[in-house]
């Protein structure tokens, strides 16, 4: 009877959940419930598979299964009656996503993706079928999600034994993927640099850009270590390359700005529309860098332009970058984006219209779907004005075009919004607006970046222990690695703009827990979760890159960062540790480690240190010299700045109040200059 009643009790409890993709099911005639304590043991004792659906706010082909199948109520009653039914966001939970997305890959052989689709046993959590979108009705080589319900409750009902000692294997092979693999004996890094580089050349696009065929992703991490091998030509190349035709195509909004996730043809044509703040956070940076290196006024313009995104449509009241925008409105996939030359020609007056046209392809054949035109920058002001036309006019009547296409553009139906702050995203998006406000000489970017870190940090990190996500004035979810490893990365980018202590205090706890709670003490293993999280079928590595820098790659770098400004040999030690522990892994496939590859590179040849202190008359233009346009590692330290319990290098440096500048390489210092000119000099600037 207690059963019967419990089962009769199940309802759609996600009307209580913070997650704005939770809440888009809310109303779903599944009885669907959140990851928690309470659903693992209401499956426990109901002995019903749980139905594990796992998806994110921008997901197109979510929402596709959304409509399909979880709004019918033919399929919302067989769920109902045979499973327990418990939705995921990704964004919220990167841990559980990371073991089941691993583990459909055992139990396929396939790549996973959202939506996730993973049947568990009740007992254990260990999955016994996995797959990913199932259609309403059967289509050739994928069955219907119907039927699969039914056939995973008849397997569950007359072959539990089998599936458990099916399990078992299962459970076993996710440990055995997380512990670090050993290292070969004649692991190095360069070794490993190169053979990335050699497989990345292999996978070249080298007409359009980009690794692979269709679909095209930016592959930032992996960019982001050919942007560090500056002396590798056939690495800048493809940089320069891939860089070049994501911001000339259709993977970049050319009207609002920002970049979409990925394009689903291999020429950079027609994106996925959905735009995810952690993307744009990594491309950010990458055209800084780049516009910089090659002065460059494309990549610049697509930096700025993907900034301006941010401020626009993804900033939070108070601080901060909500997680994403969707693909879809009501008026369809894409739909917010798409143009037509009838379209063009009612914003416009005709001679701009057909300058815009011709700007953005729309003199040419449709590009999406035979019927619409998705903007891309089919020929540039050069290309345009090469018959005599004024090149100076004719890019300020494009710019005005664009930007009344842009004020049409918005008083159509919008994308919705993901407004949750994630603490990972938001931590990649403060670094990278400081690095590239620093680059471009941008301070307006580092005000913008401040004030993020300094909404960020009360929201999550005002706790203990450190929350993960934010949304209207709730935290949840404890931090992972990703998210603690972002922000300390975050709070050393600022730094160098403004030494505030607050700052330099939240760097420090983070680096502690990170040590404490993420790094294994027996192995020096890195891993996603901290050691006193609940309990899970697996405890994920985090070394492997995904579409963002895996969690141990930006922590190693982040520490190493952290260890050399407070000249603290221990801390540096024990990121040797690390990055030993992680070197089986590395070398095994260097192509999905490369952001461990770029914080291992950083150690062995490590940048120099230059420390400012003193008068502020004399010593704060020593830092803006230093500081704007350059990627020099410096820091100012007003002789009155006050630190609690500071590290011996920063004690012993602002213990003498007189103007002077210190040079550390690595962890040895130099002799104090006491100029600008013996600085610059000292430095070879």
């Amino acid at each position: 009877m207690g059963l019967q009643y419990l089962a009769m009790a199940l309802r759609n409890q996600l009307d209580q959940a913070l997650s704005p993709y939770l809440l888009q099911h809310a109303g779903n005639p599944v009885h669907w419930m959140e990851w928690n304590a309470e659903s693992l043991s209401l499956a426990r004792r109901l002995n019903r598979p749980i139905l594990l659906s796992i998806g994110y706010s921008a997901c197109h082909w979510c929402h596709v299964m959304a409509h399909e199948s979880f709004d019918n109520e033919r399929v919302a009653h067989l769920m109902n009656q045979a499973f327990v039914n418990i939705k995921v966001d990704r964004e919220e939970r990167p841990d559980l996503d990371r073991i089941y997305q691993l583990a459909h890959q055992l139990l396929t052989g396939r790549g996973g993706g959202w939506p996730l689709t993973v049947f568990l046993d009740p007992d254990s959590q260990a999955p016994f079928f996995a797959g990913t979108y199932f259609p309403l009705q059967p289509r050739p080589g994928l069955i219907d999600f119907p039927s699969l319900l039914e056939r995973i409750n008849e397997v569950w009902s007359t072959r539990q034994d089998e599936l458990r000692a099916q399990n078992l294997q299962v459970q076993q092979a996710l440990k055995a993927i997380a512990q670090p693999r050993p290292a070969p004996a004649d692991s190095n890094l360069a070794d490993m640099a190169e053979s990335l580089v050699g497989q990345l050349a292999a996978q070249f696009d080298a007409r359009h850009g980009g690794f692979g065929d269709a679909p095209k992703f930016p592959q930032a991490p992996v960019l982001a270590l050919l942007a560090d091998l500056h002396a590798d030509e056939q690495a800048s190349q493809m940089l320069a390359d891939t860089l070049a035709s994501m911001a000339r195509y259709g993977l970049f909004d050319h009207l609002g700005g920002g970049f979409f996730r990925y394009c689903v043809d291999a020429s950079w044509e027609i994106p996925h529309f959905e735009k995810m703040l952690s993307d744009n956070a990594l491309l950010i940076e990458l055209y800084a860098r780049a516009a910089k290196r090659w002065q460059r006024a494309d990549f610049a313009v697509a930096c700025a332009g993907t900034v301006a995104w941010l401020e626009d449509e993804m900033a939070l009241a108070g601080g901060g970058f909500a997680a994403s925008q969707d693909a879809d409105t009501s008026d369809g996939e894409g739909a917010f984006y798409l143009w037509t030359p009838h379209a063009v020609q009612q914003v416009l007056p005709a001679p701009q219209a057909e300058l815009l046209m011709a700007h953005f392809g729309l003199d040419g054949p449709p590009n999406f779907e035979d019927e619409s035109w998705h903007l891309v920058t089919a020929r540039d002001v050069d290309e345009l004005t090469r018959a005599g036309r004024d090149r100076d006019r004719a890019a300020a009547e494009l710019e005005q075009a664009r930007q009344r296409l842009l004020e049409a553009r918005n008083r159509r139906a919008r994308p919705g919004r993901d407004d949750k702050m994630i603490g990972a995203w938001n931590g990649m998006t403060i670094a990278a607006l400081a690095r590239a406000g620093r680059l471009l000489e941008r301070p307006d970017w580092l005000d913008q970046a401040t004030t993020a870190l300094n909404a960020l940090a009360p929201r999550l990190f005002g706790q203990d222990p450190p929350r993960s996500v934010w949304r209207q004035g709730k935290s949840a979810q404890t931090a992972t690695l990703d998210d603690l490893a972002a922000v300390l990365d975050a709070c050393l980018s600022l730094l160098q703009w403004r030494f505030e202590p607050r700052w330099f205090n939240l760097a420090r706890r983070i680096a502690r827990r990170i040590i404490d709670q993420h790094v294994d003490d027996q192995t020096s293993a890195m891993y996603l979760t901290p050691i006193d999280h609940e309990p899970l079928l697996t405890r994920p590595l985090a070394l492997a890159d995904d579409a963002t820098p895996s969690a141990a790659g930006l922590a190693l770098q982040a520490l190493n960062r952290l260890a050399q400004l407070c000249g603290d040999g221990r801390l540096h030690h024990q990121c040797t540790l690390i990055l030993e522990a992680a070197l089986g892994d590395m070398a095994a496939s260097p192509l999905g480690h490369a952001s461990l590859i770029r914080a291992g590179l950083a150690m062995d040849k490590p940048a120099s240190q230059v420390l400012i202190t003193g008068n502020e008359k004399d010593t704060r233009s020593w830092h803006q010299a230093l500081y704007f346009g350059r990627e020099l590692t410096v820091y100012y330290l007003p002789a009155e700045l006050a630190l609690e319990d500071p590290p011996e290098l920063l004690s012993a440096l602002l213990a003498d109040t007189a103007s002077r500048a210190l040079i550390c390489d690595g962890f040895s210092c130099r002799a104090p200059v006491h100029s600008l000119e013996a600085l610059e000099q000292a430095l070879g600037a």
